[in-house]
């Protein structure tokens, strides 16, 4: 029984997850794997998408798996790191675009600016989303930076706009960002991305979530072995 939290003997005991639950266990793995097989989406994109959702959601199993997934769907080393950038900007952008919540509230409170959103029953609104780039208003620098930072990921690369605005989807919903999914969707849409295609990335990327739950269920395995002893 290992010391360590994240230790490589939990990823090929995965399948020991079914102790608890054979029947559910085997309906997930079913589940993962139709939704990485070959379709609309081809298996190297969804493992593209898998591996910056892996990285999105911290989970070191999901990474190592997926980074070999991704070399043996044929991806190269650049194409692995452009797809991080994109779970990385996705993921950043989340954060500063909630922080227009803590804009309005402080304007509210008499602090910034009148240019600070308005606070409504809303908590998430289109409005703010087309005035996401507000966030400067606390600090211009900074948010100048990151926006050339977050253009600069979704230019043509080693992956292109379209796989790149594939992946970023499955990131948005992963981290569960409204205005991400509204503006990586409609990134999809205009890079010629299918309904079908779009609907595999976010299933893609329910998978991995939903087994990087799981596959932590290993470290519950070994808290029960240890209180049973």
């Amino acid at each position: 029984m290992s010391e360590a939290y994240y230790d490589r003997s939990h990823l090929p005991a995965f399948g020991t997850i079914n102790q608890g639950g054979k029947e559910l266990a085997d309906k997930f793995f079913a589940y993962y794997g139709a939704v990485f097989a070959d379709g609309a989406l081809s298996v190297r994109e969804k493992a593209l998408v898998a591996l910056a959702v892996a990285h999105a959601v911290q989970c070191p199993y999901c990474i190592e798996a997926w980074t070999n997934g991704a070399l043996e769907a044929g991806s190269d080393l650049e194409q692995m790191t452009e797809a991080v950038h994109v779970a990385a900007v996705v993921r950043g952008a989340t954060v500063l675009n909630y922080g227009m919540q803590m804009l309005g509230l402080s304007a509210k409170a008499g602090m910034g600016s009148e240019k600070a959103p308005e606070v409504t029953a809303a908590y998430f609104s289109r409005l703010q989303n087309s005035e996401r780039k507000r966030i400067a208003i606390g600090q211009k620098g900074l948010a100048e930076s990151f926006f050339r930072y977050e253009a600069s990921v979704f230019e043509e690369g080693a992956l292109s706009r379209s796989e790149k605005s594939i992946i970023g989807l499955a990131v948005a919903h992963s981290v569960q960002d409204p205005y991400a999914i509204e503006t990586m969707t409609k990134a999809c849409l205009e890079t010629g991305r299918t309904l079908e295609q779009m609907t595999e990335s976010v299933h893609a990327a329910t998978a991995i979530r939903g087994g990087a739950s799981l596959v932590h269920g290993i470290q519950m395995l070994e808290q029960a072995k240890r209180v049973a002893m």
